[in-house]
Protein backbone atom coordinates (compact mmCIF):
# COMPACT_ATOMS: atom_id res chain seq x y z
CA UNK A 1 0.00 0.00 0.00
CA UNK A 2 1.32 3.58 -1.19
CA UNK A 3 1.71 5.93 1.57
CA UNK A 4 -0.49 8.57 -0.13
CA UNK A 5 -3.36 5.44 0.16
CA UNK A 6 -2.68 5.04 3.46
CA UNK A 7 -3.17 8.51 4.27
CA UNK A 8 -6.87 8.50 2.68
CA UNK A 9 -7.81 5.39 3.99
CA UNK A 10 -6.64 7.12 7.93
CA UNK A 11 -8.73 10.28 7.33
CA UNK A 12 -11.34 8.58 5.40
CA UNK A 13 -11.65 6.06 8.63
CA UNK A 14 -11.32 9.51 11.02
CA UNK A 15 -14.33 11.03 9.36
CA UNK A 16 -16.19 8.45 9.68
CA UNK A 17 -15.57 8.06 13.29
CA UNK A 18 -16.46 11.88 13.26
CA UNK A 19 -19.70 11.47 11.25
CA UNK A 20 -21.05 8.66 13.50
CA UNK A 21 -20.27 10.29 17.26
CA UNK A 22 -21.68 13.03 16.13
CA UNK A 23 -25.06 11.99 13.88
CA UNK A 24 -25.17 10.01 17.32
CA UNK A 25 -26.54 7.20 15.22
CA UNK A 26 -24.59 3.99 16.07
CA UNK A 27 -26.71 1.63 14.07
CA UNK A 28 -28.54 3.66 11.11
CA UNK A 29 -32.25 1.87 10.81
CA UNK A 30 -35.07 4.44 10.26
CA UNK A 31 -35.11 7.24 8.13
CA UNK A 32 -34.48 9.42 10.74
CA UNK A 33 -31.08 7.83 11.41
CA UNK A 34 -29.89 8.03 7.98
CA UNK A 35 -31.03 11.74 7.84
CA UNK A 36 -29.05 12.07 10.49
CA UNK A 37 -25.94 10.73 9.01
CA UNK A 38 -26.89 13.01 5.24
CA UNK A 39 -26.86 15.83 7.78
CA UNK A 40 -23.97 14.86 9.63
CA UNK A 41 -21.49 14.31 6.26
CA UNK A 42 -23.33 17.62 4.85
CA UNK A 43 -21.34 19.47 7.77
CA UNK A 44 -18.09 17.52 7.36
CA UNK A 45 -18.03 18.52 3.57
CA UNK A 46 -18.46 22.06 4.84
CA UNK A 47 -15.75 22.11 7.20
CA UNK A 48 -13.38 20.18 5.04
CA UNK A 49 -13.93 23.15 2.58
CA UNK A 50 -13.50 26.09 5.27
CA UNK A 51 -10.23 23.93 6.19
CA UNK A 52 -9.35 23.87 2.17
CA UNK A 53 -9.64 27.50 1.68
CA UNK A 54 -7.84 28.54 4.89
CA UNK A 55 -4.88 26.42 4.05
CA UNK A 56 -4.81 27.67 0.74
CA UNK A 57 -4.79 30.91 2.06
CA UNK A 58 -1.68 30.28 4.46
CA UNK A 59 -0.04 28.63 1.67
CA UNK A 60 -0.80 31.87 -0.39
CA UNK A 61 0.66 34.22 2.51
CA UNK A 62 3.91 31.53 3.13
CA UNK A 63 4.47 32.59 -0.80
CA UNK A 64 3.21 29.55 -2.29
CA UNK A 65 2.31 30.10 -5.93
CA UNK A 66 -0.53 29.56 -7.79
CA UNK A 67 0.78 26.57 -10.05
CA UNK A 68 1.89 24.77 -7.17
CA UNK A 69 -1.14 24.89 -5.43
CA UNK A 70 -3.31 24.39 -8.81
CA UNK A 71 -1.04 21.15 -9.54
CA UNK A 72 -1.38 19.70 -5.77
CA UNK A 73 -4.78 20.10 -6.29
CA UNK A 74 -5.35 19.09 -10.01
CA UNK A 75 -6.24 22.16 -11.68
CA UNK A 76 -4.65 24.63 -13.43
CA UNK A 77 -2.99 27.68 -11.47
CA UNK A 78 -5.65 29.84 -13.14
CA UNK A 79 -8.44 27.84 -11.80
CA UNK A 80 -6.98 27.83 -8.58
CA UNK A 81 -6.76 31.37 -8.55
CA UNK A 82 -9.96 31.36 -9.25
CA UNK A 83 -12.01 29.64 -6.62
CA UNK A 84 -9.62 30.17 -3.77
CA UNK A 85 -8.02 34.07 -4.13
CA UNK A 86 -9.26 35.80 -1.27
CA UNK A 87 -11.37 38.85 -0.84
CA UNK A 88 -9.78 41.67 -0.78
CA UNK A 89 -8.38 43.70 2.34
CA UNK A 90 -11.62 46.00 3.18
CA UNK A 91 -11.29 49.51 2.27
CA UNK A 92 -9.90 52.16 5.38
CA UNK A 93 -12.44 54.28 3.81
CA UNK A 94 -14.99 55.42 6.57
CA UNK A 95 -12.87 53.93 9.73
CA UNK A 96 -12.97 56.18 12.37
CA UNK A 97 -9.25 58.41 13.08
CA UNK A 98 -8.85 55.83 15.51
CA UNK A 99 -9.08 52.54 13.01
CA UNK A 100 -6.62 51.73 10.22
CA UNK A 101 -6.28 48.50 8.06
CA UNK A 102 -2.99 47.40 8.48
CA UNK A 103 -1.63 45.58 5.00
CA UNK A 104 -1.13 44.05 2.94
CA UNK A 105 0.85 41.96 4.85
CA UNK A 106 1.94 38.44 4.75
CA UNK A 107 2.87 35.47 7.12
CA UNK A 108 6.32 36.74 6.89
CA UNK A 109 6.04 40.68 7.50
CA UNK A 110 2.87 40.73 9.72
CA UNK A 111 4.17 39.99 13.23
CA UNK A 112 6.93 42.68 12.41
CA UNK A 113 4.13 44.78 11.58
CA UNK A 114 1.60 44.47 14.72
CA UNK A 115 5.16 44.50 16.98
CA UNK A 116 5.82 48.25 15.25
CA UNK A 117 1.83 49.40 15.38
CA UNK A 118 1.38 47.98 18.61
CA UNK A 119 4.48 50.32 20.08
CA UNK A 120 2.22 53.45 18.97
CA UNK A 121 -1.22 51.48 20.60
CA UNK A 122 -2.60 49.93 17.35
CA UNK A 123 -4.19 46.54 18.18
CA UNK A 124 -5.41 43.90 16.01
CA UNK A 125 -9.11 43.49 16.20
CA UNK A 126 -9.97 41.60 12.88
CA UNK A 127 -7.60 39.88 10.52
CA UNK A 128 -7.43 38.29 6.99
CA UNK A 129 -4.83 36.82 4.98
CA UNK A 130 -3.83 39.97 4.09
CA UNK A 131 -4.47 42.29 6.43
CA UNK A 132 -5.36 43.30 10.10
CA UNK A 133 -7.81 45.76 11.12
CA UNK A 134 -6.20 47.97 14.56
CA UNK A 135 -7.68 50.43 16.63
CA UNK A 136 -5.70 52.72 18.82
CA UNK A 137 -5.94 52.87 22.67
CA UNK A 138 -3.75 55.07 24.56
CA UNK A 139 -1.30 52.58 25.53
CA UNK A 140 1.35 50.42 23.93
CA UNK A 141 0.03 46.41 22.86
CA UNK A 142 1.85 42.75 21.81
CA UNK A 143 0.67 40.81 19.39
CA UNK A 144 1.83 36.92 19.07
CA UNK A 145 0.77 34.12 16.63
CA UNK A 146 1.19 30.80 17.83
CA UNK A 147 0.21 27.45 16.19
CA UNK A 148 -3.06 26.21 16.68
CA UNK A 149 -2.68 24.14 20.02
CA UNK A 150 -5.29 24.75 22.72
CA UNK A 151 -3.50 24.21 25.79
CA UNK A 152 -0.91 26.94 24.34
CA UNK A 153 -3.31 29.08 23.90
CA UNK A 154 -5.00 28.37 27.48
CA UNK A 155 -1.49 28.83 28.88
CA UNK A 156 -1.20 32.35 27.10
CA UNK A 157 -4.38 33.45 28.38
CA UNK A 158 -3.89 32.94 32.01
CA UNK A 159 -0.94 35.19 31.40
CA UNK A 160 -2.77 38.21 30.15
CA UNK A 161 -3.16 37.68 26.64
CA UNK A 162 -6.22 37.59 24.74
CA UNK A 163 -7.44 36.29 21.46
CA UNK A 164 -8.36 37.85 18.68
CA UNK A 165 -8.99 34.76 16.16
CA UNK A 166 -8.08 31.79 14.33
CA UNK A 167 -7.23 31.27 10.85
CA UNK A 168 -5.58 27.96 10.10
CA UNK A 169 -2.70 27.19 11.40
CA UNK A 170 -2.65 30.03 13.72
CA UNK A 171 -3.99 32.03 16.58
CA UNK A 172 -3.58 35.31 16.85
CA UNK A 173 -3.53 36.88 20.84
CA UNK A 174 -2.40 40.64 21.99
CA UNK A 175 -1.73 41.94 25.45
CA UNK A 176 -2.10 45.42 26.55
CA UNK A 177 1.37 46.50 28.51
CA UNK A 178 -0.16 49.01 30.56
CA UNK A 179 2.91 51.17 29.14
CA UNK A 180 1.83 54.06 27.55
CA UNK A 181 1.67 54.43 23.64
CA UNK A 182 4.43 56.30 21.91
CA UNK A 183 3.52 59.31 19.58
CA UNK A 184 3.36 58.94 16.07
CA UNK A 185 5.49 60.90 14.02
CA UNK A 186 3.52 63.64 11.92
CA UNK A 187 2.80 62.04 8.64
CA UNK A 188 5.00 63.62 5.91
Amino acid sequence: MTTERAGSDAVHEALTRILMENAAVEDPYGTEDFLRLVAGAATLQEEASTLLRTTVASARSAGVTWQSIGATLGMTKQAAQKRFAPPLAPSATGLDPHERVLGPTTTFDEMHELALAGRYGWHSVEFGTTYHRVVRSGTQWEHTRVTMSPGRVRRLRAEGWEVIGSGFPYTYLKRDTGVPALQEPPSP
